[in-house]
């Protein structure tokens, strides 16, 4: 990939300062780091709607660069929040909901007397699907939502991976 260098010359007449353009240059978009003449329908994370919540980072694929403001699901449980959020992880439910680990090893122990079966014992795991019945209810068995990379973010800082190493989001 072919690294571009943009200079604040070709902004003299948006009166956009040297701080503020190198800003709006590093907000996480990955556009620059592609070469999109070779592949013109590629897809960007953060392209052209940047996260609006503030939180967000770049995730490993496009697919998973969603921020909270994005998913409508999500967006609504911002929305119905008495205080004035921008994120779900603002949101007074998001940390007792998914990030407390006693509630994960109830909803954990939950999961296996429902289903009869074992999942990966991690909160981290238990906190993505704490969200996605928080957000989205009953989906069913084998059914997959993409999360808010936010959202994501802040459970994998809170249950760091012991390997460093995330799945990412697998269709269903």
């Amino acid at each position: 990939m072919a690294e571009r260098a943009v200079s604040v010359e070709n902004y003299v007449e948006s009166e956009v300062s040297e701080d503020e353009l190198s800003l709006d240059l590093s907000c996480g978009s990955s556009s620059f780091d592609e070469d999109i003449e070779t592949d013109p329908n590629s897809i960007a994370p953060f392209r052209f709607e940047p996260c609006t919540c503030g939180n967000c980072i770049v995730m490993p694929t496009a697919a998973e660069c969603v921020c909270c403001q994005e998913v409508d699901r999500v967006h609504a449980l911002v929305e119905e929040s008495e205080n004035a959020i921008n994120c779900i992880t603002s949101h007074p439910g998001f940390h007792p909901a998914c990030l407390n680990l006693y509630v994960l090893q109830i909803a954990y122990y939950q999961y296996r007397q429902q289903y009869n079966e074992s999942i990966p014992d991690s909160s981290e795991y238990t906190a993505y699907r704490q969200l996605a019945r928080w957000a989205w209810g009953y989906l069913g068995k084998k059914v997959r939502v993409v999360l808010p990379s936010c959202a994501v973010t802040c459970i994998r800082n809170t249950f760091p991976s012991e390997s460093g190493h995330y799945t990412g989001f697998k269709p269903g």
